[in-house]
């Protein structure tokens, strides 16, 4: 079992489930490495890597942005849901899961009192004419909220399937859904980066890698400053590739959009790598994930490429970098982010 007991909470629950049922499984599922398959439960993931791993031990499980247009109206028993940080993802769920879901039906929902568990799951109650049920164990919450037999009240989801303009940058219109980490901000670290692309000391690259791409911003920049680029943009998060390639498709980049775990599919060797790595998506070292991505950078990058990093100032990136780069240049520290040249 992993750490995360909130998501234990859930597994034991889900278990013992004996009737046609849904798991969404999101990125909390990627710590749930020894769960038994249950062949009455189908998965369902927003994240490409806990869908691949949860296919290969044998899950039924579909990679989307948590599209549940496959299911019909009143079908499921039960639906397993672990909180998500987002608040429309949490609604979208709970939206979809009043009409996937029967009448007596159960929603259940784990999660942390300072994740608002105990006020989703009041809502939910409300939203699915049923009534719920919050059990604590621990720190953590297991929220059983039942489906009632009038029509269900929906919760504000942002529209959570729609792709929208929510940023204006360099003189261009920014495309982007919920779903994914800062959907509707501008990330400090990413322009801060791109602001610098002017003045570099690197060479006028021919390909352009954006590892962790989100919904495209370094990929944007990059067009802008090199638009002969060929550029390759990748993530492991739906509604991210999702929003990047609608954005690839209105400034005419030349490239693609791979969804692909911190681009492990991705072979082709790198002129120019941009990486603003996340190391806020729920895991508890960040640093494992940051040499995960100065990993991938060192594989994919040619001889006479570089990769540029920004990360958070409390980053030791120059001590992890060490291990794969023979040069750690820091171009820039202004307090909050660090900027880095990693090259051979």
């Amino acid at each position: 079992m992993n750490q995360d007991n909130a998501l234990n909470l859930l597994l034991n629950t889900l278990h013992n489930e004996r009737e046609p049922s849904l798991w969404v499984a999101d990125e909390h599922a990627a710590a749930a490495q020894h769960i038994p398959v249950n062949p009455v439960v189908e998965a369902i993931s927003n994240r490409v890597d806990v869908a691949t791993d949860l296919t290969k031990r044998g899950w039924h499980c579909r990679f989307s942005d948590l599209d549940f247009r496959h299911i019909e109206d009143s079908s499921l028993t039960t639906l397993y849901f672990r909180l998500a940080k987002e608040k429309p993802l949490v609604n979208h769920v709970i939206n979809q899961a009043s009409r996937v879901l029967k009448t007596g039906g159960r929603l259940i929902m784990s999660g942390e009192k300072q994740q608002g568990i105990k006020n989703y799951a009041k809502k939910a109650g409300i939203s699915l004419a049923g009534k719920a049920e919050i059990k604590k164990q621990g720190r953590d919450y297991l929220a059983t909220i039942t489906r009632g037999p009038q029509p269900a009240i929906p919760l504000d989801d942002s529209d959570y399937h729609q792709l929208r303009t929510t940023q204006h940058h360099g003189g261009i219109d920014i495309v982007s859904k919920p779903g994914q980490f800062g959907w509707n901000k501008l990330d400090s670290g990413s322009v801060l980066l791109a602001e610098q692309f002017e003045q570099l000391p690197i060479e006028r690259p021919d390909t352009v890698l954006d590892l962790g791409c989100g919904y495209g911003f370094l990929s944007l920049a990059a067009h802008q400053q090199w638009p002969d680029a060929t550029i390759t943009a990748t993530d492991n998060n739906a509604a991210a590739l999702i929003s990047c390639q609608q954005n690839f498709i209105q400034q005419a980049i030349n490239g693609e959009v791979i969804a692909a775990n911190c681009a492990s599919s991705i072979t082709e060797k790198q002129a120019l790598i941009l990486c603003n790595p996340p190391f806020h998506q729920g895991f508890s070292v960040e640093n494992n994930l940051t040499e995960q991505f100065v990993s991938t950078a060192k594989r994919l990058c040619k001889p006479s490429g570089c990769a540029l990093f920004v990360v958070n100032a409390f980053i030791p990136l120059e001590r992890i970098a060490k291990n794969h780069f023979r040069h750690q240049k820091l171009l820039l520290n202004n307090g909050h982010f660090k900027l880095f040249k990693l090259y051979d």
